[in-house]
């Protein structure tokens, strides 16, 4: 079982920029047996609108894969994390076209910056070398120091607008979920974050527009409708 996949639509688009992105996926929010939350700062809306129900997810091979990741990590955070040194330290040596960049939170939300396994260090620190990025919806992850390879852009929903545009004022970025991407939104310059997945290199104090992804699993009908109606996804 490997942690990193190179196998995702929107981070292939970052290799015609020379960028090849080794993302992690788990299974989100409260699904494990242990009904431990992963993604603790997810609202109502993007819990049943999550990416985890849209793509790949529709097969159960991809389920039982971020389940396993899952599974492990919750079981023994100590060899899952010597895994994931073992798959970066061969990213890190690998010698190829491209800028190998790694996302770890491809579908949670794990302050791993606050995990420290080896000589009192994070992944982040042993690796310094290797860009990493992620988004997240803790506003607290941006009170303090982040390690110089680590970019965290900040997720808005229905629940956290206030903190979001907060944030944005202090020149932090913000993702939003649109029907329809405007080309700015409350005075904000809007940039089409569905071009590519490189958010360590968009420019400060902008919103990164997603348009929304429909859910493809069964019961995704309602799951949308919900995104709508909680506030989600913002309607123009």
């Amino acid at each position: 079982m490997e942690l990193l996949s190179i196998n995702n639509a929107k981070t292939i688009k970052g290799e015609k920029k020379g960028y090849l992105t080794h993302i992690m996926y788990l299974s989100p929010h409260k699904q494990n047996s242990k009904g431990k939350n992963l993604c603790p700062n997810a609202s109502v809306g993007c819990s049943t609108s999550c990416l985890y129900h849209s793509g790949h997810a529709m097969f159960d091979r991809v389920n039982k894969g971020r389940m396993n990741r899952t599974e492990l990590f919750l079981s023994n955070q100590k060899g899952f994390m010597f895994k994931l040194f073992s798959e970066l330290l061969i990213v890190s040596n690998k010698i190829t076209e491209f800028n190998n960049i790694v996302r770890l939170n491809g579908t949670s939300d794990i302050p791993f910056e606050n995990i420290k396994f080896m000589d009192g260090k994070n992944i982040f620190e042993l690796f310094p070398e290797i860009q990493f990025y992620d988004y997240t919806k803790n506003p607290k992850r941006f009170d303090k120091v982040l390690p110089k390879n680590y970019h965290l852009t900040f997720s808005r929903d229905e629940e956290n607008d206030a903190i979001a545009f907060k944030l944005l004022k202090r020149g932090i970025n913000i993702a939003c979920v649109f029907d329809k991407l405007p080309e700015s939104y409350k005075g904000y310059k809007v940039i089409n974050g569905d071009e590519d997945d490189l958010r360590f290199l968009d420019p400060n104090g902008v919103i990164v527009g997603l348009k929304y992804k429909k859910a493809t699993v069964k019961g995704g009908s309602e799951m949308n409708k919900k995104a709508y109606e909680s506030g989600f996804v913002i309607k123009l």
